[in-house]
C-alpha cells in the first residue's frame, strides 16, 4: 500500500515538474513575453538616441559606440547564416569561418548605414505582431522620427533565448534586411563564387569598425 502511494506521489511530482518545465519553455519566447520584447527595443533605442544626440562625440566615436550597441543587441551569427542561405550549408569549414569573420563587421555596418540613411532622431513603439515560424519570434513595430522627412516604420524581429532578447532581423518600410542581402549575395555568388563574395566583404567592410559604411 505504502509502496503504491509512494509511486503515485512520485508520479505526481514528475507530472508537476514536466508541467512546470513546459510552462517555462513556453514563456522563454518573445511572443510569450511582448512586454519584455518591447522593453528591450526601447532600451536599444534609448542607447542609440544617447549616442546620436551626444554632440561631444566625433563621427568615428559615434559610429564605434553605435556598433557596440548592435554587437550586443543583435544575433550576428544567425543573421550571417540567414543571409547566405543555402550557400552556407554547402560551404567548406574554411569558407564558413572566413565568411563569419567578414560578416560581423558587415552586419553591424548595415544597421549603422540604415540608421544614417534614415536620419534617426527618436523611436516610438506602436505595437507588436507574432512572426511566422515556430521560433516564437515577435515583431516590435516602431515609428522612427527622422531629422528630416516624414517618420518611417521599422519592424524589429526579436527572439528570446536563455532569458535574454536579441534582434534577428529588421524591416524598414517593408524592405527586409535579411532577405534583401540574401538575394544580393546569391547573385554575387553566381557571378564570382563564394570565395569571391568573401573577398569583397573583407575588402569593403574590414574597416567597418573604424569608419562608417558607404553605400
Amino acid at each position: 500500500m505504502l509502496d503504491r502511494l509512494s509511486k503515485q506521489a512520485f508520479g505526481a511530482v514528475c507530472a508537476l515538474f514536466m508541467l512546470g518545465a513546459g510552462i517555462a519553455h513556453a514563456q522563454d519566447t518573445a511572443v510569450a513575453d511582448p512586454q519584455g520584447a518591447v522593453a528591450f527595443i526601447e532600451s536599444v533605442a534609448d542607447d542609440t538616441k544617447a549616442v546620436w544626440s551626444d554632440s561631444t562625440l566625433s563621427d568615428a566615436d559615434r559610429t564605434t559606440a553605435f556598433r557596440k550597441i548592435f554587437r550586443q543587441a543583435a544575433d550576428i551569427d544567425l543573421l550571417a547564416k540567414g543571409m547566405l542561405g543555402r550557400h552556407y550549408r554547402s560551404a567548406t569549414p574554411d569558407q564558413r569561418s572566413a565568411y563569419m569573420v567578414a560578416m560581423t563587421d558587415y552586419i553591424i555596418g548595415e544597421f549603422d548605414k540604415r540608421m544614417q540613411q534614415i536620419g534617426f532622431k527618436d523611436v516610438e513603439i506602436v505595437g507588436t505582431t507574432p512572426a511566422s515560424g515556430k521560433g516564437g519570434h515577435l515583431f516590435v513595430r516602431t515609428k522612427v522620427d527622422r531629422a528630416e522627412g516624414a517618420p518611417i516604420l521599422a519592424d524589429w524581429r526579436v527572439r528570446k533565448k536563455d532569458g535574454g532578447f536579441q534582434i534577428v532581423n529588421l524591416e524598414v518600410e517593408g524592405i527586409n534586411l535579411l532577405i534583401t542581402n540574401r538575394e544580393q549575395f546569391s547573385a554575387r555568388i553566381a557571378e564570382i563564387g563564394l570565395d569571391g563574395l568573401i573577398a569583397e566583404l573583407k575588402a569593403t567592410y574590414s574597416t567597418a569598425s573604424a569608419a562608417p559604411v558607404g553605400n
